[in-house]
């Protein structure tokens, strides 16, 4: 846990002033650098605690794990003399040599030279409320000692990225009680990737499965950076699927929603012969109401479909995003088409946003972030005839029910 003590004095000092400071004895780190399997629940974030409770109650494949857990983050905490997490500069943030070495040892001890996959596991993300999707920071295919230490630092850093602040202060959790945990795995020989839901999101039903993947790694899905295959799949159906591979991965995430009780998120990779899981957590979003607003909607003009990733009709002046330095422009009520890479820093316009209008899948972080505040949202967006530069600073509706963007 950290304590949030306000104190508006810094203090910064040399790596080598904080590792005199800690005077750590190696063994009280090692016992807090252990196997998934023999870790702690209350000490590794909720992440990590959900794919211990899959490994030890199924027999699904989990990439093997290291977890450090948030003890050494306290540690670290204390030792950078970080009295005011939210208004510390992160860049002087220093695990010192006695940790890197501890660290090390155990990467080589569990995976030698293998690439690795270093994951965040906070307190508070994964929670049967809120997903802070996306919020924190993982990083794949990381070899290296000083590319790995800075995976992990920057894991520890997102815990209070500006992004995370504002997911934080919207949904009324206080991150000055939260901490963090880091995962360290190894890199799984998977070919392709992506998410699976227990139920249909966006129209709440809980008779469907609904699958979106590509090939590699599967961070473009999540990401909504690509347009990834997607599949409607029917519980009722599982067992007569011809397809092999969905019918394996249907069976498993039926069975991890049995195990949670409640219906999953689950991102997941395939090596060709078998499933491996990386994430489960629960669906936030399955009890939301669509927002509609007083918009006549009767006598527009049909401009461009979408597919729809939150229900709901909403209207405003369309902003249009083609790089990150755009989301200055937004203001109060507009509708916002997201034409480029979608960068999760988009957090801080989203009490102003009417609507949304993204790319890529409907499980991507941003179509689940949109749900979760209720954001009407279209995906994928097809414009009729013309671009859609020319409707920008002008009124659109955008009807994520019928999935129809409209103007007068």
């Amino acid at each position: 846990m950290i304590t949030n003590v306000m104190n508006n004095s810094k203090s910064y000092l040399s790596a080598n002033e904080i590792a005199r400071m800690f005077n750590v004895k190696t063994i009280t780190i090692l016992d807090k650098i252990t196997l998934l399997e023999n870790s702690q629940n209350l000490k590794i974030g909720t992440k990590a605690k959900n794919l211990k409770i899959i490994k030890e109650k199924t027999r699904f494949l989990i990439p093997k794990t290291l977890v450090v857990n948030t003890d050494i983050f306290s540690q670290l905490i204390e030792g950078n003399k970080i009295l005011d997490p939210f208004n510390y500069n992160w860049s002087e943030f220093q695990i010192p040599s006695e940790y890197q070495k501890v660290i090390f040892e155990k990467i080589n001890q569990e995976f030698g030279n293998k690439s690795l996959v270093i994951r965040s596991s906070a307190t508070c993300e994964d929670s049967p409320l809120l997903s802070f999707a996306g919020q924190y920071s993982s990083f794949l295919n990381i070899k290296g000692k000083k590319n790995i230490i800075n995976a992990i630092k920057l894991c520890y850093q997102s815990l209070f990225s500006e992004n995370a602040k504002i997911y934080a202060k919207l949904n009324g959790i206080r991150l000055e009680h939260e901490s963090m945990a880091i995962a360290i795995q190894e890199l799984a020989p998977i070919k392709i990737a992506g998410v699976i839901f227990t139920a249909d999101p966006v129209n709440q039903d809980d008779k469907k499965l609904i699958v979106e993947y590509t090939d590699g790694l599967g961070d473009s899905v999540v990401s909504g950076h690509q347009k990834p295959i997607s599949k409607v799949i029917k519980k009722a159906e599982v067992d007569s699927l011809q397809n092999e591979f969905l019918k394996k991965l249907s069976k498993t995430a039926l069975e991890l929603e049995k195990i949670f009780g409640n219906p999953q998120d689950i991102e997941w990779g395939w090596d060709g012969k078998e499933i491996y899981i990386f994430q489960s957590r629960n669906i936030t979003t399955l009890d939301k109401q669509p927002k509609i607003t007083n918009t006549d909607i009767s006598k527009n003009k049909i401009i461009g479909v979408g597919i729809n990733a939150c229900r709901g009709v909403s209207d405003g002046i369309l902003k249009i995003i083609n790089k990150t330095k755009d989301y200055d422009k937004i203001k109060n009520g507009d509708i916002v088409f997201v034409n480029c890479k979608t960068d999760i820093s988009l957090i801080f316009k989203i009490p102003l946003i009417n609507a949304l209008i993204i790319h890529g899948g409907i499980l991507s972080h941003f179509a689940v972030i949109a749900r979760e505040f209720n954001i009407p949202c279209l995906t994928e967006p097809t414009i009729n005839n013309k671009k859609i530069e020319i409707y920008e600073n002008k009124k659109i509706i955008v009807d994520a029910i019928k999935g129809k963007i409209l103007t007068n």
